[in-house]
């Protein structure tokens, strides 16, 4: 079946997930990505299957990229998060999103989209509380 999805999150394996039409969830792997170059932020016809796999999470699996509309050239979002972790040096999801005044999802998604592209460098740091001596 054909159906109209918009790239919304890559993973680092390069494999991708986005939603159709409908919202609900496809899956894309990353030979199917990397064979069209297609990346986050795409609207893209695809030939979508059942997920014999992993239904629970994503009902769809994409065989096959047909078309792509081109990747927006612009990317004010993109420009924003780079301007205020260089102004800062560093930040979380969550002081991103509320610095910019958007929600978590959305900037993390950015931030997943600029990480892929090797804009970012994404850390995992975890914080342990101090204790007293």
């Amino acid at each position: 079946m054909q159906q109209t999805i918009l790239l919304t999150n890559q993973l680092v394996t390069g494999s991708a997930i986005a939603p159709t039409e409908n919202n609900e969830n496809v899956f894309i792997p990353s030979k199917v990505m990397l064979n069209k170059g297609v990346r986050v932020g795409q609207k893209v016809q695809a030939i979508v299957v059942p997920n014999m796999t992993r239904p629970d999470r994503t009902p769809w699996l994409a065989v096959s990229i047909l078309d792509a509309a081109p990747a927006p050239q612009e990317d004010a979002l993109a420009e924003m998060i780079l301007d205020l972790i260089e102004s800062d040096g560093r930040g979380t999801v969550e002081e991103i999103a509320t610095s910019l005044n958007m929600a978590d999802a959305k900037i993390s998604a950015k931030l997943s989209e600029l990480a892929a592209s090797g804009q970012l460098v994404r850390l995992t740091c975890f914080d342990f509380p101090e204790e007293d001596a």
